[in-house]
């Protein structure tokens, strides 16, 4: 049972989001949004329960997947899943909404730290370098997210600007290995999805920010998202084929972080083109997900999810 099936919480729960601005900006109808929830929280909990008994019976094998130069890029997905569920629940619960981000923004820190720190410390092998390196980046442009509606902007802005200035070293390292270094793996190629989360979940923090005024970087932001969704739809058969792998979750939640920028962005700048972008997005994240998670079922049903290398 691998860490990064905590990519499932992410992207079901990002899905909700997306699905619970749409029914704020674009009157779609708010249970679906709910429905995706509870599937999130579900799946989080159940996760989380097997995680900590692995924790307990396979100590070992834990602390192997944590050494892993690509394994451990996983591990903060259980902290930017905390905060996803944060945005989530924050109509329903305020008090959980609260408990749920002090707790992601903590542990995606220690993360960040030791896994950055790590990479400084030991010469990295570039050939094994795949865009889930974002996955510690890109959670600290989440928080503000979630953090700035419950009234934490000073820490939110800390968090933020660690990950912009991050992302755009990490996207110049990432793209040379891209562009340079021999081909991902069939398993890994599913990762360059990553690549259209920071544009996607920046503007959205830069939006809760300004308080939904678009502005420079907003325009910015939302223009490099576009190009990034546009060149990996082009690619999209030698991303998404072959045999299917836990990591294709990678895909789901930079499509459902586009999504709800793309909503956030349409009501600051309203005009037919950014409407028809914004349910373009949230039909293409809602079909993802629903594609995956199908082909996820099939790979549960049959045990080859759990025999992964």
């Amino acid at each position: 049972m691998s860490i990064a099936m905590f990519g499932m919480v992410m992207g079901i729960g990002g899905l909700s989001n997306a699905w619970a601005a749409a029914a704020r900006t674009l009157g779609v109808p708010l249970w679906i949004s709910q429905v995706l929830l509870v599937l999130a929280l579900l799946a989080f909990v159940l996760l989380v329960v097997a995680h900590l008994a692995k924790l307990g019976f396979c100590f070992r094998e834990v602390a192997e997947e944590f050494a892993h130069p690509v394994r451990s890029s996983f591990f903060p997905a259980t902290s930017v899943s905390m905060v996803v569920l944060s945005i989530g629940l924050r109509a329903y619960s305020l008090p959980l909404a609260q408990a749920l981000w002090w707790l992601g923004a903590a542990m995606h820190f220690v993360l960040a730290v030791t896994l950055i720190r790590r990479w400084v410390l030991h010469a990295q092998d570039e050939a094994v370098l795949t865009p889930a390196w974002f996955i510690p980046v890109v959670g600290n442009i989440l928080v503000p997210v979630g953090g700035v509606p419950l009234g934490h902007v000073e820490i939110s802005w800390f968090f933020f600007s660690v990950g912009l200035i991050f992302w755009l070293s990490f996207f110049t390292i990432v793209l040379h290995r891209v562009l340079f270094v021999p081909a991902m793996s069939q398993r890994s190629m599913p990762t360059l999805f990553i690549l259209l989360a920071p544009p996607s979940i920046g503007l959205s923090a830069y939006l809760a920010f300004t308080g939904g005024q678009a502005g420079a970087l907003g325009d910015i932001l939302y223009c490099l998202a576009l190009f990034i969704a546009i060149l990996l739809a082009t690619l999209w058969r030698h991303v998404a084929h072959g045999a299917f792998f836990m990591s294709w979750w990678a895909m789901t939640f930079p499509a459902d972080g586009w999504a709800g920028a793309t909503i956030a962005f349409f009501h600051a700048r309203p005009s037919v083109y950014t409407q028809a972008i914004a349910w373009f997005a949230l039909a293409a994240a809602s079909g993802i997900v629903v594609w995956i998670a199908v082909r996820t079922a099939l790979h549960m049903a049959s045990g080859a999810a759990f025999r992964e290398d």
